[in-house]
């Protein structure tokens, strides 16, 4: 309340408080207003109390006067403390420049402190957050109170809880994409919130798929990883769960075509796998640039043999720099008879030489080309070992290890029974520190580890093939996107889909991969696509197969293995013809239709094409022809495509250039038409099959050349599809899946019955297509399979391969090999860059000589109509001037005698010393030429250098001479017979290796050896075996040949109904012939008594 004072102090009023009473809680500030018409006012003071006896009071002036009206001043007092929650009085001395004056003005007022608002105590994970959609993802946060939570995704509710101090939000199934988890805790003295931002990224973000997408950020990390489970390239063995090689690349950007050095790193590592023969226990293998090595022995990986005639000691090859091939690995049985052989490889023969008939102790000889290297003597249950005094580096290496399982002595069959035959290659590969493949380096070599990394920056350009490393290459799409693939070489091999497995190689639990689709699933060599199609370029291909379900047990139960496909539009080889639709089915790539969106955009065509779904009729049509090759078509001349079709030049009107043309088939003429420059011929027969006026074959003339000499016409654009189509039906059954659904737009099939996953088995599912389950009896028991294509010469013999040099220098002349399907290809257009370079002949060769002018990686292709274009690359070194050239083969045969060639500015240089791997093995001659006779494989290093001259460098690949042979396919027919009854066995055989060889080929029924045929092939040929097979016992018969597996049925032998009828006629004749001898019984009364009725009388 005011109080008024003498004469020099007018009034004081306490004006905060507002009044008794007032409750505050804080900030405690406290305001005076005093009114001093005489200004004789010196200092204000505010004094506090509580019934406790406490009080406080300020000890000094507390403001400066500040005008509160014309006649009075404000002071403001901040408490410097906190009050605890109670009643209060405040009062206000003052002091003018006469007297104290106290208690001037007084106030009470009442504290209650509100409680402090809810505070974030701590929070996990740290923000931001990314993750995989196949990990839950838990979040948390802990208040200093109670309170009640609300959780948040993206603006929309998706948890809460009440009077909770912890809370946590957990997302069980993410979904890929950008989300804002909030959380808020909420109570009567306030609110608390955290946001953390999460990316949801798919589990195969960093690893998984054998395709790099940058136009697709959303799905790939610029930090990429290819294991073999995502390449199918990579060594890995499905029934011990081996194979780890991996390579991870770091990208700059999603669209920066520069790896920079060493941003590609690959690694692995040996690991423990079961001898074919499981007695043998375990050795050491390891996958290196996509091929199988063994590696060792270890002390924990030594083979457990009975009784061994060598002793096998603990050594690592790969700790002595070198890897040796597989050759057997079996537990096969087979039988050896006293002066018989058994075959093995590299020249190696096993001879039984004689049998003790009282001990039964076998004498048997090794032999190497036909020279004995070896005799033992083994008896019942002993191993025979064969490990020479030196392999390489590495001293009694056993190379062949046999077990005799049982050795009879009879008197007319003398004989031993094996089971279980290992062999290495005694010609290693050497890997050391610094050795060089291509655009890898080895950066470590050691008994447990091999590592390289790229020693220079690896450009990927648009539409090239870069020779990563061995046989290992990447893939660059022809397109502005960059998206690239790893690739290898697939002849002969199977190409396989990521495993189905619970556990990783080290044996901890993984989400299982339960959909497979082109990126996990196929493999792209050139312009080929194998496993389900996908087109790199375009990056097209959307085949997808999947559990419907989880698995019971080891069976995929009916209708729970789901395949579908749909059509895509996909640009034509020649840009200007627009595009078309495209659909994979099966793993294989099939014209679908033209729609209004997807006509050939071709500029006044013979014939109008329409929209129209072959699809949506029923078919399919393989795609024969479709590239933008430049071609040239003379008058008199023609054009062969595909299916019989030729398409001829008859005569060109000299005056407009208009030529005539006319369309073959088998010889007899089916279509005319008259073309001009920038036309297009179209040929749509009347119907094919359920379609009507189809384009199959649309021909671009660019331009029509009428001279006194030359009358032609040049064509750049030819597309043709197959007449044949493939039909597809709802109800179709393909092997194991049935077409459920079919249209236009899409085309679904599922199993329709159940399919059992027995250790071992191996099922046609559908098409080409194969599943593959691993036999995990022998190692962890678990579940593993696989989808898988056998690759055959067949589905390669339309893409064409170059052969190059991985480097030479500008000036050199260099050989380019083009083959198909292994085999030479004659009149292969070649390019380098953008210039022709000529055509291949009868070998597939042609040769170039670099100008010297060009540098730097060039991209070398390869057309040829009819097949798929070819495409790899060449590093082209400076040239320099007196620079020595050499010409040597890239690619040899160890042991062949090669012959080096040195020149400069093509004369031939003598007396050049040529150095190979840094030693010196001669000087050329007056030609010079040096032959030198090819002693050790791998990667080697041929230099040319004279006084005088720069030096010349170049790389040399050595290959050991092997033979390998494989089986293409099996043939049973039939597949279901009785017992004894023959089934004839077919199976095509080729040569994978490099040299000729005569071997056995061996039957293989249920797991034993029951025939064979001694087969002579060379390198690359094929020959068809038969065997012919009876079984005595009813049953299911695995019958194998070289690894091709096929099922026979044996059935019980059905009664012959004819003999039943023979036997049945026979008795009734002699019924009849007791009833009516004599003329007892009149044949009337017979029939009627079978007729159960009584004889008319």
């Amino acid at each position: 309340m005011p109080i008024s004072t003498n004469e020099n102090i007018n009034e004081v009023n306490i004006i905060a408080p507002a009044s008794d009473g007032e409750i505050i809680n804080g900030p405690f500030t406290f305001i005076a207003n005093v009114i001093d018409t005489a200004e004789n006012l010196n200092a204000v003071y505010f004094k506090f109390t509580n019934s406790s006896g406490w009080s406080f009071s300020s000890t000094s002036q507390v403001s400066s006067p500040g005008p509160t009206s014309s006649t009075g001043y404000a002071f403001t007092y901040v408490l410097p403390m906190a009050l605890a929650n109670g009643n209060y009085a405040i009062s206000v001395d003052i002091t003018s420049n006469e007297n104290l004056n106290e208690n001037m003005a007084t106030r009470t007022f009442t504290v209650y402190n509100l409680p402090a608002a809810p505070q974030i105590l701590a929070y996990s994970p740290t923000s931001p957050v990314q993750t995989t959609d196949s990990t839950p993802q838990e979040f948390s946060v802990t208040f200093d109170q109670a309170v009640n939570t609300t959780w948040w995704m993206n603006g929309i509710q998706v948890s809460g809880n009440t009077s909770v101090a912890q809370d946590f939000y957990q997302n069980n199934a993410p979904t890929p994409g950008t989300w804002n988890i909030t959380v808020t805790g909420s109570n009567e003295n306030g609110t608390a919130s955290w946001t953390w931002d999460w990316t949801v990224v798919p589990s195969t973000y960093t690893t998984g798929n054998r395709i790099w997408d940058g136009s697709r950020p959303d799905l790939f990390g610029l930090t990429y990883t290819w294991n073999p489970q995502s390449f199918s390239g990579f060594y890995y063995d499905v029934n011990s769960n081996v194979g780890n090689e991996s390579i991870t690349m770091t990208m700059n950007s999603y669209t920066d075509r520069t790896i920079n050095e060493g941003n590609i790193v690959y690694d692995t590592t040996p690991q423990e796998v079961e001898f074919g023969y499981s007695g043998f226990g375990s050795y050491q293998v390891i996958g290196f640039m996509t091929d199988k090595y063994f590696a060792g022995y270890t002390s924990s990986s030594i083979p457990a043999v009975n009784n061994p005639t060598t002793n096998v000691v603990p050594v690592s090859t790969l700790g002595q720099g070198q890897l040796h091939k597989v050759l057997i690995d079996d537990d096969t049985k087979r039988t050896i008879s006293v002066g018989s052989t058994l075959a093995l490889q590299e020249g190696y023969v096993l001879k039984a030489m004689d049998i003790s008939v009282t001990d039964r102790i076998m004498l048997i000889s090794l032999l190497k080309d036909g020279n004995e290297v070896d005799t033992a003597t083994l008896q019942a249950g002993q191993t025979y070992v064969y490990a020479p005094n030196r392999v390489g580096n590495v001293q009694n290496l056993p190379i062949i290890i046999v077990r005799f399982d049982s050795v009879f002595s009879g008197t007319e069959v003398q004989a031993a029974f094996l089971k279980g035959v290992l062999q290495i290659s005694e010609n290693p590969i050497s890997v050391k520190t610094g050795d060089q493949y291509n655009d890898m380096k080895v950066t470590t070599a050691g008994q447990n580890l091999i590592e390289m990394t790229n020693p220079s920056a690896v450009s990927l350009t648009q539409g090239n093939t870069e020779n990563l490393m061995g046989n290992l290459q990447i893939l660059v799409a022809d397109n502005a996107a960059l998206r690239f693939a790893l690739s290898t070489a697939v002849t002969g091999n199977e190409v396989r889909s990521t495993v189905y497995r619970e556990t990783d190689a080290n044996g901890n639990p993984i989400t299982p991969v339960t959909q497979w689709t082109p990126y996990n699933f196929g493999l792209n060599t050139g312009k080929t696509s194998i496993g389900f199609y996908y087109d790199l370029d375009d990056g097209i291909g959307n085949e997808n197969l999947g559990l419907a379900a989880p698995l019971a047990g080891r069976t995929i139960s009916a209708q729970n293995l789901v395949y579908t496909t749909t059509p895509e539009d996909v640009s034509f080889g020649y840009s200007g013809f627009g595009s078309y639709q495209v659909i994979g089915f099966m793993a294989d790539k099939y014209f679908a239709g033209y729609t209004s969106s997807s006509i050939p955009s071709v500029n006044n065509p013979t014939t109008n094409v329409v929209p129209v779904s072959a699809l949506g009729s029923g078919q399919l049509h393989k795609v024969l022809i479709d590239d933008d090759t430049k071609r040239t078509i003379s008058v008199g001349s023609t054009l062969t495509l595909q299916e019989g079709y030729v398409l001829k030049a008859k005569d060109i009107s000299v005056i407009d250039r208009i030529m005539l043309i006319s369309l073959l088939k088998d010889g007899n003429e089916v279509d005319t038409a008259t073309l001009q420059a920038g036309q297009t011929y179209v040929y749509a027969p009347n119907r094919v099959v359920n379609v009507q006026n189809l384009p199959i074959i649309i021909v671009r003339f660019d331009s029509v050349f009428s001279g006194t000499e030359v009358q032609a016409a040049f064509l750049k654009g030819v597309f043709q599809i197959s007449e044949n189509p493939t039909t597809v039906n709802t109800g179709d059954l393909y092997n194991d899946m049935e077409v459920t659904t079919v249209n236009q737009n899409e085309i679904m099939m599922s199993n329709n019955n159940d399919i059992s996953l027995d250790n071992g088995k191996i099922e046609q599912l559908m098409g080409n297509i194969k599943l593959k389950v691993a036999d995990t009896s022998a190692t962890d028991g678990l579940l593993r399979f696989y989808f898988a294509v056998d690759v055959t010469p067949g589905m390669m013999a339309n893409q064409l391969l170059i052969n190059v040099p991985d480097k030479a220098t500008a000036g050199d002349q260099i050989t380019i090999n083009v083959t198909a399907g292994g085999a030479a290809v004659a009149g292969a257009s070649v390019s380098i860059g953008s210039s022709g370079v000529g055509t291949t002949d009868a070998n597939g060769l042609v040769n170039y000589t670099l100008p010297r002018t060009m540098k730097g990686v060039q991209n070398i292709t390869a057309t040829m109509l009819g097949y798929q274009q070819g495409t790899t690359s060449i590093d082209v070194l400076e040239y320099i001037e007196y620079r020595l050239s050499i010409d040597a083969p890239a690619n040899a045969d160890q042991f062949n005698t090669i012959t080096i060639t040195t020149t400069y500015n093509g004369t031939a240089v003598s007396g050049v010393t040529i150095g190979y791997d840094n030693a010196s093995i001669g000087t050329t001659d007056d030609n010079g030429i040096l032959n030198y006779t090819l002693q050790t494989s791998g990667t080697h290093t041929i230099s040319a250098s004279k006084t005088g001259y720069i030096t010349a460098v170049r790389n040399i690949s050595v290959r050991a001479p092997y033979s390998e042979y494989k089986a293409l396919d099996i043939n049973i027919t039939p597949s279901t017979v009785s017992t004894n009854e023959p089934a004839l066995i077919r199976s095509n055989i080729t040569n994978a290796g490099t040299k000729a060889d005569t071997l056995p080929v061996e039957l293989i029924s249920n797991g034993t050896v029951v025939d064979n045929r001694t087969v002579s092939l060379a390198p690359g040929e094929i020959k068809e075996v038969d065997f012919t097979r009876k079984e005595a016992l009813t049953g299911n018969y695995t019958i194998e040949i070289l690894g091709q597996k096929g099922l026979l049925v044996v059935k019980e032998q059905p009664l012959n109904l004819l003999l039943i009828g023979g036997i049945a006629t026979v008795f009734g004749a002699i019924i009849i012939y007791l009833f009516t001898m004599k003329s007892k019984i009149g044949l009337e009364a017979i029939r009627n008594f079978f007729a159960k009725k009584p004889p008319v009388k």
